[in-house]
């Protein structure tokens, strides 16, 4: 298989790309502003057992930033010596999402202290996901010709096209990811035929949006219906043998007469839409922010000269004069000092554009 890292750094944010074969399967996000603040998947900490949860069989565990860890104990139950206030050398197996905090593993290692402290770590983004990919090469972005934008805004629709004709549909719900094959009424009078291939060829591209997206838990697929068991089975084969290309674990059930296949992908961090979105399914301001400071960038790349002024809605506005990041430090080292930010008023909540200064 050909795997790249394909990356691309900015003022705010670092964003890297899994290409496999010349197709985009993953996307990865390394925020400033989540620097210090989450732990990511591989770190090892020693960290300090806050409690011990019997009818768990499990421990939550200071780890000196972010929430506290859940650390299973497993089948063979609790470690000897093992008990509140106890220091431990754990390594990050799942990144915190939603409001559940990170998961744990033990991890065999000689190490002493008093205070939770990070011990090994990758330094950016590319090492964490050549650890997890080490044949991978780590590429930039732009050099190989890959938009990771137009990557993101894709992954984000609700609606995909299945190649040969035919849509998904993938509506997140609380409980869990709906994905429907919706055959743009093509098989109203097609017959059995059509709704088998449509089915078929949908498969593909289901296991890859799952992947993209960094969808986990509980996901449900409604097929377009089928009477026979054999065609039931070639879609479910087609199904398996298209997510065995994910690293990610998956349990897949057999298609019920309803044309429905439940599975459950395991998780390993956010989906892409926790860390873009606010409430509502919403970008948030953040996100937004970050997108006015790429803009501004590439126009100061595109016009080396000339005085800009970023001009934004007031909620944009004030989150970047707020500067928690230091972003305007980061960006005069990058393009100069020859750049202003301008609040307006009574636009829409995303208007950002970046012009020059009069």
């Amino acid at each position: 298989m050909n795997r790249h890292i394909a990356v691309e750094e900015w003022v705010g944010e670092t964003r890297a790309a899994i290409v496999e074969n010349g197709q985009i399967v993953e996307l990865h996000f390394d925020r400033w502003s989540e620097q210090g603040q989450r732990v990511f998947a591989g770190e090892l900490f020693l960290g300090r057992v806050k409690k011990v949860e019997g009818a768990l069989n499990a421990a939550f565990v200071d780890l000196g930033r972010g929430e506290p860890g859940f650390l299973p104990f497993g089948k063979a139950g609790r470690p000897s010596g093992l008990h509140e206030g106890a220091a431990i050398p754990v390594r990050v197996t799942r990144e915190a999402f939603a409001e559940k905090g990170p998961t744990l593993a033990l991890a065999e290692r000689d190490v002493s202290g008093d205070a939770p402290q990070l011990i090994e770590a990758d330094a950016n983004l590319a090492e964490r996901l050549l650890r997890r990919y080490p044949e991978a090469e780590a590429i930039w972005a732009d050099e190989a010709g890959i938009d990771i934008s137009a990557a993101i805004e894709a992954a984000m629709t609700s609606r995909i096209p299945i190649p040969g004709g035919g849509v998904l549909i993938i509506e997140p719900t609380s409980a869990l990811t709906a994905i429907d094959i919706d055959s743009a009424g093509r098989t109203a009078n097609a017959g059995r035929k059509l709704a088998l291939d449509l089915n078929v060829a949908a498969m593909p591209e289901i296991a890859r949006q799952l992947r993209l997206r960094g969808i986990g838990g509980n996901v449900v697929v409604d097929c377009l219906h089928l009477r026979s068991q054999p065609d039931r089975k070639a879609v479910e084969g087609a199904l398996k043998r298209a997510l065995k290309a994910d690293p990610a674990r998956i349990d897949v059930l057999p298609m019920s007469p309803f044309g429905l296949i439940e599975l459950v992908r395991q998780r390993t961090g956010r989906s892409i839409a926790e860390v873009l979105n606010a409430g509502q399914g919403q970008a948030s301001t953040e996100t937004l922010a970050l997108t006015a400071l790429r803009g501004l960038e590439k126009e100061a790349v595109a016009n080396r000269a000339t005085q800009l002024v970023l001009r934004t809605s007031a909620e944009i506005a004030l989150w970047l004069e707020v500067d928690a990041m230091g972003w305007r430090g980061a960006m005069t080292d990058r393009i100069g000092p020859r750049f202003a930010l301008e609040s307006r008023q009574d636009v829409l909540r995303d208007f950002m554009e970046v012009v020059a200064a009069r």
